[in-house]
């Protein structure tokens, strides 16, 4: 029998330019609508909520595969991309989109809105809480207003017309922990470093599951810590210990992928643990990385008729910062009167409509600016290798005919710094 390639059965072996990256943050966008659809439309808890005795639900559980997959992919752009490059990358694929959807919410949807609901408009604008007010507390990432001018007041969630972006200043946030860490040379020297810090948040989130019967802890701690930070203001440690300690496990599936494992046996272990968590407790010490196992699992080993979703454009960022207000606004007009489904199917095409026109008109023409702070001729951009692999080849050298960390991928054997392979996490739709 010959000898199993290097890497082979793990994440390095199994990696591949075609995966499940976009269809994945495509269906997480879409469980964050399903769920958000019983509490925004009917005032009813999230989907899941009861099933899991109080520990999770469908949007949370959503939420966190956001930072499981981000974690991986930025993780995998902080190793190859100098800190300046990375972190402009990463603004550019949040802030504009982000900034687009606030002045529509502030200066198109609001305004139809008030004069829906009857308002006075003269007076409307110049109100404390208006929409000049909702642009200049919200730019920074972080929510400091979720109301605009009184409005909303009668839907089951009074007032807020985007519920969801709370999430945006935790990932940017996780950012700058990638970018710190590519700085001090973590990323490529000291991995260990980021296990230790994965261990923290087991222990925390162990701290807060021993206080409740059956371990049954919401994923979101009833009373975490405050605290502030410059620019972004006040945060709550309530959603940074579990959103933090996902983003750590598909960091550390990237840092340490040559020893990951892929397999079924592995995925179908994952999916028992994950399902008797939900119903016995313990879900968040062992739920949390069950679901982080299963979502890499899922990417890499996706059909490949499925992997041509968001292969060349990703909706899914744009699907999820404009449900929440579509749904409002759904809710406002009386659509959830017809029933669940007609208001899930009507939420979800509004947002798609919204998302299609932010991908094309906002996010892909802010992506090409990439360079422009970087010109494109540069060095080489090599794929990182794991530390036994450049111990034993020191001078290996990423090209056609050398594999790096088992597999490398035919995008990073010819990019150079700024070229078309440098798509974020080396996939091909991914603009992460």
């Amino acid at each position: 029998m010959g000898k199993k390639p290097a890497g082979s059965g793990s994440l390095a072996g199994a990696w591949s330019q075609r995966n499940g990256f976009g269809a994945l943050r495509l269906l997480l966008a879409l469980a964050v609508i399903a769920s958000h659809s019983f509490p925004l439309g009917f005032g009813r808890p999230n989907m899941g909520a009861a099933a899991t005795r109080g520990q999770t639900d469908v949007g949370t559980l959503a939420v966190c595969g956001f930072f499981v997959l981000s974690g991986l992919l930025i993780t995998r752009s902080g190793r190859r991309l100098g800190v300046g490059r990375f972190l402009w990358h990463r603004a550019l694929r949040i802030l504009p989109g982000l900034w687009c959807c606030l002045l529509v919410t502030a200066l198109v949807v609001a305004p139809l809105v008030a004069w829906h609901e009857g308002r006075d408009l003269s007076a409307w604008w110049s109100r404390p809480d208006g929409p000049w007010s909702y642009l200049a507390a919200n730019w920074t990432v972080t929510v400091h207003q979720y109301g605009i001018g009184g409005l909303l007041a009668g839907n089951p969630h009074p007032g807020a017309f985007n519920g969801s972006i709370w999430s945006l200043s935790y990932e940017v946030l996780a950012y700058l922990g990638v970018a710190l860490l590519a700085a001090l040379g973590v990323l490529r020297r000291a991995r260990w470093v980021v296990l230790l810090l994965a261990m923290s948040g087991v222990a925390l989130l162990t701290q807060q599951a021993v206080r409740y019967d059956g371990l049954r802890a919401p994923t979101y701690a009833a009373h975490g810590e405050l605290f502030t930070l410059p620019v972004f203001g006040t945060g709550n440690t309530a959603q940074l210990v579990p959103l933090f300690f996902m983003f750590s496990l598909g960091a550390l599936a990237e840092l340490f992928r040559e020893r990951f494992p892929i397999n079924r046996f592995a995925a179908g272990v994952a999916a028992g643990v994950l399902l008797l968590s939900l119903r016995l407790g313990g879900f968040t010490l062992v739920g949390l990385p069950a679901v982080a196992y299963l979502l890499i699992w899922s990417a890499v080993r996706m059909p490949t008729l499925l992997c041509r979703i968001g292969a060349k454009n990703d909706y899914s960022y744009g699907l999820y910062i404009y449900a929440f207000v579509a749904q409002q606004v759904l809710t406002d007009l009386g659509v959830s009167r017809w029933g669940y489904l007609p208001y899930f199917v009507l939420s979800t095409l509004c947002a798609m409509g919204a998302a299609v026109l932010s991908w094309y008109l906002v996010e892909a023409p802010a992506l090409r600016l990439k360079n422009v702070l970087t010109p494109r001729r540069g060095e080489p951009v090599r794929e990182p290798q794991p530390e036994e692999e450049r111990r034993r080849s020191p001078r290996m050298r990423c090209t056609s005919s050398s594999p790096a960390g088992g597999q490398c991928s035919s995008a990073v054997l010819s990019c150079r710094a700024g070229g078309r392979g440098e798509a974020e996490g080396l996939v091909r739709s991914r603009p992460e």
